[in-house]
Formats: structure tokens, sequence, C-alpha cells
């Protein structure tokens, strides 16, 4: 709207020029000179922008361009018009800059050619300057409209990203995926905002880690940094030179005890508005971070025993299946693991000591096989473990010997150190072989176990054909 104002304001201008003072040649270069200004006003509407080195050549060409008409005072419109629709382009220090050249470039127009109409006009003169006051008045005007509406669309746009983050972590379970979102929205904020960055930082032993630096040079993100620096922020200006504003938020935790912090920094005062967008990030972060635990909690709860903390018999069948499909054949072995003689230690020291044997066979059942395979409790004194990268039966009988040798190892509980044992039932997958009938290879050879005396691993045997039939 404003182009299309100024320009027919212009277009208009052509049909006064002939000032009586100026040769035909003159008249001609004055027509051109407003012309110019249109395309100018087009260019820069079309790129968006406009550049310092049209702050010279437009007070000139208003000048010339008024300097030609019939009444050199009606060249305030050419002014007017160049102002206001430039007034929506480039910073404040370019449009002051434009606005002084439009202010010289009236007087100096009726000093070319002080012949207003039928009578002479000093380019000083009271009629001439009080029109100053009316193109600052415009330009203000338009100026303020112009920021107002940035400020509109830069807050609007902050809200869509914010609202873009907001359910792009709706329903994440993994926390570096959360923290991966918050890095992008983080980076979208900045570039909304020129000469901003904003760094998280995380609570780490000894100090702070920098885990996302948004508009800061490469190399910022993962530095570390003292405790210091939350009180004091001429560690990050040291660390960023040119940010001299900083603003430091724990995000509503105790400044003192804070996991997480953020820090705004700029080179020039930050609204408020700014900050508080980048507060609602990363406050938006840290939900989904506590939801995402929230949830590992919860999962681990539901597939976990409680008093253990070994996967419960739903999780370990899923674990077989995986490892069955994954068998090229001789490399997945099932060992179902039963307590001897835990019934007396119930019964002569209590429950309590039951489940501190029970604790303590997890912890043994788990360093037997670190690396090599996944410990489960069934439920009672029966345990499982799944080992997985086998070289061959004979792999899997050394571990299910070393499991027993161990379990015999006296256990001191509260109440008393007592000794138990453990029978041992090894199960070797084979091609074909289902996860129901591994299960069933390795109970029966766990019952075989406890009918040769109990203490001892048996490997699963299949039965002879005289014996089947």
């Amino acid at each position: 709207m404003a182009l299309v104002v100024g320009g027919l304001a212009l277009l208009t201008q052509l049909g006064q020029l002939g000032n009586a003072l100026r040769s035909p040649a003159y008249i001609r270069l004055s027509g051109a000179c407003i012309v110019l200004i249109l395309l100018l006003l087009v260019v820069a509407y079309r790129r968006g922008r406009s550049t310092w080195w049209s702050a010279a050549p437009i007070p000139i060409l208003i000048a010339v361009g008024a300097s030609g008409l019939e009444d050199p005072l009606a060249g305030t419109a050419i002014a007017l018009a160049a102002t206001v629709v430039l007034s929506l382009y480039g910073s404040t220090k370019l449009w002051l800059t434009r606005v002084l050249g439009s202010l010289i470039a009236v007087p100096a127009a009726i000093a070319i050619s002080p012949l207003s109409g039928d009578r002479m006009m000093p380019w000083n003169s009271p009629t001439v300057l009080g029109i100053l006051p009316q193109i600052v008045l415009m330009a203000v005007l338009t100026r303020g409209i112009y920021l107002s509406l940035v400020r509109q669309e830069r807050t609007a746009a902050r809200e869509a990203l914010l609202a873009r983050a907001g359910l792009a972590m709706l329903g994440v379970t993994d926390v570096e995926q959360v923290r991966e979102v918050g890095r992008r929205t983080a980076n979208s904020l900045v570039a909304l905002t020129p000469d901003v960055t904003m760094l998280v930082l995380r609570r780490h032993p000894g100090g702070l880690v920098v885990s996302t630096a948004a508009g800061a040079p490469d190399g910022i993100r993962g530095r570390r940094l003292g405790m210091a620096a939350v009180t004091d922020p001429t560690t990050f200006t040291e660390l960023l030179p040119g940010f001299r504003e900083w603003h430091i938020d724990a995000l509503g935790a105790d400044p003192a005890i804070a996991d997480v912090y953020i820090a705004v920094g700029s080179r020039r005062p930050v609204a408020s508005d700014v900050l508080d967008a980048f507060r609602n990030l990363s406050h938006q972060v840290v939900l989904a971070e506590n939801g995402c635990h929230a949830h590992a909690e919860l999962e681990h709860q539901a597939h976990h025993d409680e008093l253990t903390a070994l996967p419960t018999r739903a999780k370990f069948m899923r674990a077989i299946a995986d490892a069955l499909n994954c068998d090229p054949g001789g490399t997945v072995a099932l060992l179902n693991v039963d307590l001897d003689d835990f019934k007396q230690v119930n019964d002569g020291y209590g429950h309590s000591a039951g489940d501190e044997l029970l604790v303590a066979v997890a912890a043994r059942l788990t360093a037997v096989t670190r690396g090599r395979g996944l410990a489960a409790r069934y439920g009672g004194d029966e345990f499982a473990v799944l080992l997985t990268d086998l070289s061959g039966p004979e792999e899997a009988d050394e571990i299910a010997a070393r499991l027993c040798a161990d379990l015999a190892v006296p256990m001191e509980l509260t109440a008393a150190t007592v000794t138990v044992g453990a029978s041992v039932g090894v199960a070797m997958a084979a091609p074909g072989i289902t996860v129901a009938e591994l299960t069933h290879r390795a109970d029966l050879a766990m019952y075989a176990a406890k009918a040769s005396g109990k203490n001892r691993a048996e490997a699963f045997a299949h039965p002879s054909p005289n014996l089947a039939a």
C-alpha cells in the first residue's frame, strides 16, 4: 500500500514539471530523477530490504527532481513518498540517515529553483521550514507502524515455533530426541532475533557443560564451565566476546541446586518477549525430559522384578524370541536356574532373609553373565539366563558350571551366613525351535539336575528312539 500510494504521488508530480528558471534539458533530468526514485522504491519492495548505498543518491534525486517542478514546494510530495516507503526497510540508523537527507533535499530544491509559482521564495523561509516537521512526523509514524508490524510478525513466528516444538515433543520417549527438537527450535528463535545467542547449561560433576549453543560459534557446545558462571556473567562475555548483555535463568529452580540453566546473551538489551520465548522453550524441553524419565521408570517397573530389578518373564520371553530370530544355529542357549534349599532359609530366618538372598543371587547371576547374556527372575526362587553369541554348547556348559560354583559360595545375610546351591538346566537352541520348546527343554534339564543330586548343571539331551518307544 505504501508503494502504491507513494508511486501515485511520484507519477502525479511528472505532470508538474516545467520550472521557469530551469532549461528544458534540466526539466528532462528532473523527470528522470523522479522516475528513478520510483524504480528504487520498487526495487526495495521486491527485494524486501534497502541498503546503505541508496542513502546518498535518494536526497540528491529528490532535490533535482523537485527543483524541476513548476512549484518546487510540491517536491514535498516526492520527499514524503520516498521517506514513507523506505521507512519500512532497513535499520534505524539507515532510516534516520534517509530522514535527514529528505529534510535537506526539500530546502535544497528551493535553493536551486527559488521561483514558486509567481514569486521568489528563499530556501529558509517559514513556509519551507514549516514543511520539514511534517516530513519528520510522517517518517516517525511510518517507522512506528513498521516496527510494530515487525514485532507482531516475529511474535507470531516465535509462537508458531514453540507450538510446533510442543507437538514434536509430544509422545516422544527418548531424551536425546527431545533435546534435538529443542536445539533446532532454539536455532530458529535465534534466527528471528539477530545478535542474540542462547546457551543451555547442564550440571555435571565438577561444574557445568554447554549442551546447546544456538547462535554461537562452533565449538561452544560441549564446553565445560565452573559453577561460578551462574552468578558471574563475565564468564560468558569471555566465552563469547561481543555479547555484553546476559540473562541467566534456573527455570524456576533454586539456582544453587538447579540441574539446568539457560543463558541468553545479546549485543544489545534483549526484549522481554524474546527472553520469554527462550524460557518457554526451555520449560517445554524440561517437561518433555521429565516425561521421558517418567515413561522409562514406568516401563522399567512394568517389565522388571520389583525385588531384584531383573527382567520379568514377559520381557524375558520377548528377548528369547528376538535372540532365536537372529540365531544362525548353535549360538543361543537358555539356562533355567532353580535354587536348592531356598525354603529352609525362608522358614529358618524369615521372608526378609529370603528376599535378601534372592537379591544376592540376582547380583551373582548378573555378574557371571555380564556381557554374554540376560538374567531374569520367573518368580519365587526360579531364575533364568539367556546366553547369546556362544561359540558352541561347550561354552554354555562352562558358564552353567561357573554359575553353580558361584551360587554355592556362602552368602552373608543380615540374619546369618547361609549356603544354597542351584540346579541349572541347559538347553541349546536349534534351527526352527520355538520359545516354548526351548523353555520346555531347559525345564527338563533343570529337573534332571535336581534328580541327579542338586547343585549341578545338566544339559538337555534328546531321548533315544528306544526309550521313546
